[in-house]
């Protein structure tokens, strides 16, 4: 894959997870028709980027964390949204840098916990539109993908070059 395709993709991928904060922030829901687009993105560059090896591996690696997440959706950890977002994340992110995604994602997390109690804090309890704010019942989890992601997008490649020593 040339550097010019994968900072394209980066481009197109970076807006959506932007608008997945947004609204996950503001509807404490992930819509359809934004997973959709991931989709396309998804399909488009993997037709010309991967070797039918790779899309193997990365379909295998997306069906795991398909199946984990549908536990956590059935055990109410988890919105439908967030699950089918993270599967096709999970395609976009080579097999080799999933570990890398999996502690930005992680370290996302965290962060998202507790810039959100520092919100919740802070409003605590001016009326807001931002349901993520004032429903303090849930966790938008679209912002942590959404951050993960975006950091993947913007420095995985940097970091697992640097990280694996290549």
């Amino acid at each position: 894959m040339t550097l010019l395709f994968e900072v394209s993709v980066g481009w197109l991928v970076v807006p959506l997870l932007l608008a997945v904060i947004a609204y996950d922030m503001r509807f404490m829901r992930i819509p359809n028709w934004l997973v959709t687009l991931f989709v396309i993105v998804a399909v488009v560059s993997l037709a010309f980027s991967v070797t039918w090896v790779e899309l193997l591996h990365r379909l295998f690696a997306a069906t795991a964390v398909f199946l984990v997440s549908l536990l956590l959706f059935a055990a109410r950890l988890m919105g439908g949204g967030d699950v089918k977002l993270l599967t096709v994340l999970t395609l976009m992110i080579p097999v080799s840098a999933l570990s890398l995604f999996g502690v930005i994602f992680s370290l996302s997390i965290f962060a998202s916990v507790a810039t959100l109690y520092v919100m919740r804090t802070v409003n605590s309890g001016a009326r807001t539109r931002w349901k993520a704010i004032s429903d303090r019942r849930g966790f938008p989890l679209g912002l942590a993908i959404g951050i993960a992601g975006i950091v993947f997008a913007l420095f995985g490649p940097t970091l697992d070059h640097f990280l694996s020593g290549r």
